[in-house]
This record gives structure tokens, C-alpha cells and sequence, in this order.
């Protein structure tokens, strides 16, 4: 199998370049021009044998991503489009960074038909959705994104499932839930618990009442390799564990592996309610394709615990 990748250097990109050159894949990863953290994909992917030989690192800007099959005459059997501008911080709510995602994500489908792929997988979010108190519901919960960021992944995926069907390419979207794992962004719940626990401080946290779901980061990468290769998966696909519950729990849950004595602070910082997200996710269609889960939170915890964070 032959696969391209944007966002390859990011850490759900990475994690699946790995995932893909592991399954022998031939790897195009697509990176920003003279982004820094090429070196950290590079790196990642050292000890793998196969990938000296059948990973291809190109630089390319998202407005040019038809140089793929035109300059560089790339082909592949399936394109996985991660790469997103303004997925943290408050580039969320710029409109202006959120709208130019919408026409990367045209030239991403575009490019994938031209190098002869069948399919695209595109890069969803539970932030599509809102606040949803109760079950979100794969392709039958109304989304009623608050913020731009989730309101321009919505979008995308309106505007691409139409461009893909209009030039004969199957159109995936995975709505892809709270990812964790060794190698994650600076900053997250997870890291910010774990590391202050390490520290012998207390974290200072949110009443965190609200419902959760974490997914290991080796997990969520299998899984949407699964959806490339699983020849009728098309659609929305929400990619998450079955292991919801009450954030509290996990944060609890997070103690008792790192810091089995420390002391944590609920309700120490205040919280929007209409703008906390509740994640019970419905995760049938996944689950369906053989899909299951292979790292429980604690372990999975426990695996950061253990590593430089």
C-alpha cells in the first residue's frame, strides 16, 4: 500500500507515519517548508528499517499540494489530509487562519485523485459538535459548532464529501476525539496533571463534572489506518475509545498511576459551561470494522509517566 500524509509532523501525523511504515506502507509525508520540527519526524522514525527506503519526507506548501502528482509524480492508493493551520491556541478563532483550511482541504482532494488514490481520510473533530450533553451520535446528532475552529472542520467536511463525490473519490471523515499519549503537545490536561503531580505540586483544576473520553495515541492512529484500508468505510466515523466517563475519574485515575499520595484541586479554576465540551461519543461504525481498543488509560498513563514530557 502506498499512503501520503499531510501534517506529517504533527502528533497524531507522526504517529501514523509510524503506524503506516510498521504495515509496510510507502510513505509520502507532506511537511511545511523549513518547519523545525522536521528533525522531530525524522527522528521518530530512525529505527525503523523499512522507512530508509520507503519514506519520503517532501516540503510543500497546502496551495501547492498538485505538485504531488505534477512536479513529483507521486501515486499512492490512499491520502491521509491531517494537516490543519490553527488547531490550538487562539488561532481557533481567527476567521481568516480557520477559512484558508477550507481550500486546503479542496486541494488535498483534488491532489489525492490525481495520484490515483481511491481514497481520502480526512481529519474531524469532536469540536464539530459543540456542547452536547447526552450521546453525540455518529451522523445523527446536529452539530452546532461554538467556536470557529470547530465551525470551519464542519464545513470541510460538508464541502469535501460533495468535491469528492463530484470527481468519483470516497470521502472519509473521522471526528477524532481526546488523543494522549507520549509525544503530545505541551500544555494538554494530561501533561499539565501529570506533570505538576511530578513536581509534588497540586493541580489546580475545573470541577471537571464533565463527561470525557481519552484514546491513546497508537490506538487512534490504527484506527485510521483501518478506515483507509477498509474498502466500504466512507463517511463520518467518530474515533474514540468506549471508555467514557466523568473527567474526574480520569484526572483521579491519573494520581493514582503518577502520584498515588498527591492531592489534586477541583474546582480551583472556573469553567464556561457553554463552552465545555462533554464527550460521549457513539463509536459503533468503528468499532464495527474489527476495530478495538489495545491500551487502557492507566497504561496509557503510565507510558507518559515514564518518558520526558
Amino acid at each position: 500500500m502506498r499512503a501520503i500524509v499531510t501534517g506529517a509532523t504533527g502528533f497524531i501525523g507522526i504517529a501514523l507515519c509510524k503506524e503506516l511504515l510498521e504495515q509496510l506502507y510507502e510513505v509520502t509525508a507532506v511537511i511545511r517548508p523549513g518547519t523545525k520540527k522536521r528533525e522531530k519526524l525524522e527522528r521518530s522514525l530512525s529505527e525503523n528499517r523499512f522507512a530508509q527506503n520507503h519514506l519520503r519526507i517532501l516540503e510543500l506548501p497546502l496551495d501547492q499540494l498538485t505538485d504531488l502528482s505534477e512536479k513529483y509524480h507521486i501515486e499512492a492508493d490512499v491520502f491521509f489530509h491531517l494537516a490543519w493551520n490553527g488547531s490550538s491556541g487562539s488561532d481557533r478563532e481567527i476567521f481568516e487562519v480557520q477559512y484558508k483550511n477550507l481550500q486546503y482541504t479542496a486541494n488535498a482532494i483534488q491532489a489525492a485523485k490525481a495520484c490515483g488514490c481511491t481514497k481520502i481520510i480526512g481529519a474531524g473533530s469532536q469540536a464539530e459538535y459543540g456542547v452536547v450533553h447526552g450521546i453525540a451520535r455518529e451522523e445523527k446528532t446536529v452539530p452546532r459548532p461554538f467556536m470557529m475552529y470547530g465551525a470551519a472542520k464542519l464545513a470541510a467536511y460538508h464541502m469535501g464529501k460533495v468535491l469528492a463525490e463530484q470527481i468519483g473519490i470516497t470521502f472519509v471523515w473521522p471526528r477524532i476525539y481526546s488523543v494522549y499519549g507520549v509525544g503530545e503537545n505541551q500544555g494538554t490536561l494530561v501533561n499539565y496533571v501529570i506533570d505538576t503531580l511530578k513536581k509534588g505540586e497540586v493541580p489546580q483544576l475545573t470541577s471537571c463534572e464533565n463527561m470525557w473520553n481519552f484514546m491513546y495515541i497508537t490506538d487512534c492512529v490504527r484506527a485510521l489506518r483501518i478506515l483507509g484500508e477498509a474498502p466500504h468505510a466512507e463517511g463520518i466515523y467518530h474515533v474514540a475509545s468506549k471508555d467514557t466517563r466523568i473527567l474526574k475519574d480520569f484526572v483521579k485515575e491519573i494520581r493514582d498511576v503518577i502520584a498515588p499520595t498527591g492531592q489534586l484541586q477541583f474546582g480551583a479554576k472556573a469553567c464556561d459551561l457553554s463552552r465545555t465540551f462533554w464527550m460521549e461519543p457513539e463509536c459503533d461504525r468503528l468499532y464495527d470494522l474489527s476495530f478495538e481498543c489495545r491500551v487502557d488509560f492507566a497504561n496509557g498513563i503510565q507510558s507518559i509517566g515514564v518518558s520526558e514530557i
